[in-house]
């Protein structure tokens, strides 16, 4: 699941109109805008709309507007919303009747064909209560968690040389009855709007606006961008934003810029960008306390998949599109069951008084994944940059993951071969395991060698929580795992325990099937349980089960046993599909259990992972290594899907 942000995105540098003089950075502008929010947001593409020149016509704008705003069905209400507008601001006087106390000038947005003639008439731009009875309409449709950001300006600056450095153009043919003609439908003249004057002068109760520059200012531009969005950006890859209201956003904005003021306006300046929305707790990282003068205690531990020599930077927060530099690197020395003692190994910048999450950035796996490159007539300048990457990352012991990945020279050798195609990986599994409870060779989506080491890295990260287990295995026999389909209205079993030695044989009826997991504990140990669902088709690993953080007592009791599917708010029965024309699958359940709670959510992948909890005081009490009683264990099964006709097999 993406980031709960929509975005209509416009930038306009060629104007139809020879009266109106072209502008050089806006498309620019609007698409680093774009950047920010896909790859800094994670904001998915489908949710982000942008208008560019030509395709930024007046009737594109507000139809666009309305489609992919205001009658979207995705959009729930209270998501963020971000109107983005880079281009030439404007005025045109007022017609009769506009303003009780006479004719003014009417601030503007200028689309493509702005001061064009049009089959409703002279393009008049969008006028400020055009814009403002949109933003009306909108928020009663979607909510007030709107930002309008606005690099533009609607006033001439006074040196002639730098006329066209500016985001500004005269009106030359409109008239004031043009804007009666554009004027948005809910935008009534003499109705309750007659106090609209100007984008960043109205507050209203619907919007925030931020805008390039002050009333009666200039908002500038260069090639290296408008100097407004330039300074916008360069305080999010500076300033951690997640903690930002809009007021001290434009603080900081105002000190990135020179010779322009911009301007805030709205009641909600005092609220998180966006309302915090975007700003979603990265499930990647782990909390941390100080241990002694020189260590850390980490809250991973060996049922992470921590070994000695696993290493960690550490950082102010754990929020995701906020910037956060490693403070300092450590290694682990010391690691139990579910947590770890780690020493510094060094420190890059600022202090370490803050620093309350760490990130795992190299496993230090011993056995490393072992990758083979079959050769192919296709793509040979992708194959190279892949060899090559591999073999920086095997000198590096490392991946951009923190797994130790090798190339191998044989597919003998190798625990996976790749074969490049146009538009796509061709993975074979040689993995014992893989090879034979899922298809041995598997076709994956890839177009460059950037999407090829995801995928290495994917299936490397899989590899290692799957063979993942406790070598003194202190639970073995002592806790086992039933799989029972459950009757998809009563919820009542209608059949016997399908887990047959560890794999179970499920057919895939197209009847919205649901099963359910029974966890018994024949140990003289109360355990904390986390199941894991881990696809051998795609390679993500999703949480099934994680207790919560702030139970008193762990929910898997000696001699007892537990259900996750009985249809409890918290117990969500599992379904097996397979994807549209498969006619096999297969999906693996692992089960890790340990005798203290510890947060398992980040070793998801493929999936949004979850935020791993932030423990009280008293939870993270130093502990002492190898603390009495502390252990772990894991339990695997595997999962065979077939399409058939709704018979169990």
């Amino acid at each position: 699941m993406g980031s709960r942000v929509f975005a209509l995105i416009i930038g306009i540098d060629e104007y139809k109109s020879g009266n109106v003089w072209n502008l050089e950075s806006c498309v620019d502008d609007a698409q680093c805008v774009r950047q920010w929010l896909t790859q800094e947001l994670h904001v998915p593409r489908g949710q982000i709309c942008v208008l560019a020149n030509c395709e930024a016509t007046k009737r594109a704008i507000e139809d666009n507007f309305m489609a992919h705003l205001v009658n979207n069905p995705d959009i729930d209400r209270d998501d963020a919303i971000l109107i983005y507008y880079a281009g030439h601001g404007s005025s045109v006087h007022s017609p009769r009747g506009w303003y009780k106390d006479g004719m003014r000038e009417v601030e503007i947005l200028c689309p493509y064909d702005h001061d064009c003639k049009s089959p409703e008439g002279r393009v008049a731009g969008i006028s400020d209560r055009s814009f403002l009875a949109m933003l009306r309409d909108l928020a009663q449709a979607k909510g007030n968690n709107i930002t309008v950001i606005l690099d533009c300006c609607f006033s001439a600056h006074s040196a002639e040389r730098e006329r066209r450095h500016v985001r500004w153009t005269p009106t030359i043919k409109a008239v004031p009855d043009d804007l009666y003609s554009g004027l948005w439908r809910s935008a009534l003249a003499g109705s309750s709007t007659d106090a609209v004057r100007g984008f960043a002068r109205t507050s209203s109760d619907t919007h925030v606006v931020l805008a390039a520059s002050r009333t009666g200012a200039s908002a500038f531009e260069g090639k290296g961008g408008g100097l407004f969005t330039r300074a916008l950006l360069s305080v999010k890859d500076s300033v951690p934003i997640h903690t930002l209201t809009y007021d001290e956003l434009l603080e900081h904005i105002e000190k990135s810029m020179e010779g322009q003021m911009p301007t805030l306006v709205g009641p909600h300046k005092d609220r998180a960008l966006f309302n915090g929305v975007p700003f979603v707790p990265d499930g990647r990282f782990v909390a941390i306390e100080p241990y002694e003068t020189d260590k850390l205690r980490i809250d991973a531990g060996a049922i992470h998949g921590v070994v000695d020599g696993t290493e960690f930077t550490v950082h102010d927060h754990n929020y995701k599109g906020s910037v956060n530099p490693a403070l300092a690197s450590y290694v682990a020395v010391t690691v139990n069951p579910t947590w770890c003692l780690a020493r510094r190994r060094s420190q890059t910048k600022g202090v370490l008084d803050n620093a309350n999450w760490a990130r795992v950035t190299k496993w230090n796996n011993r056995v490393p994944f072992r990758v083979h490159l079959r050769r192919s007539f296709f793509n040979l300048f992708r194959r190279c940059r892949l060899h090559h990457a591999l073999d920086v990352q095997s000198s590096h012991s490392g991946s951009k993951d923190g797994v130790n990945i090798v190339r191998v020279k044989s597919s003998t050798a190798a625990d996976m071969s790749l074969t490049l195609r146009r538009n796509q990986l061709l993975v074979e599994r040689h993995d014992a395991l893989l090879a034979a409870n899922s298809r041995r060779i598997i076709h994956l989506p890839s177009t460059e060698s950037r999407s090829d080491l995801k995928v290495i890295d994917a299936a490397a990260r899989f590899h290692l929580c799957l063979h993942r287990k406790n070598p003194s295995r202190p639970l073995l026999g002592l806790v086992t795992m039933e799989l029972y389909r459950l009757d998809a209205q009563t919820w009542t079993r209608v059949s016997g325990n399908l887990l047959v030695d560890g794999k179970a044989q499920i057919v895939d009826d197209e009847k919205d099937s649901v099963y359910s997991v029974v966890l018994h504990n024949y140990s003289d140990h109360d355990l904390w349980p986390y199941l894991v669902s881990m696809d051998s088709g795609g390679y993500s690993i999703s949480m099934v089960y994680h207790p919560d953080h702030s139970a008193q007592y762990a929910p898997l009791k000696k001699h007892q046993h537990m259900i996750i599917g009985s249809g409890a708010l918290d117990s969500e029965a599992l379904s097996f599909t397979l994807s549209n024309g498969a006619h096999t699958g297969a999906a693996f359940l692992k089960l890790f259990v340990s005798s203290k709670f510890t947060p398992m959510t980040f070793i998801e992948q493929g999936v949004p992972p979850s935020a791993n909890p932030k423990q009280t005081h008293s939870a993270l009490e130093k502990r002492e290594p190898n603390e009495k009683g502390e252990m772990w264990d894991s339990v695997l099964a595997c999962i065979s899907v077939v399409r058939g006709d709704g018979s169990e097999s």
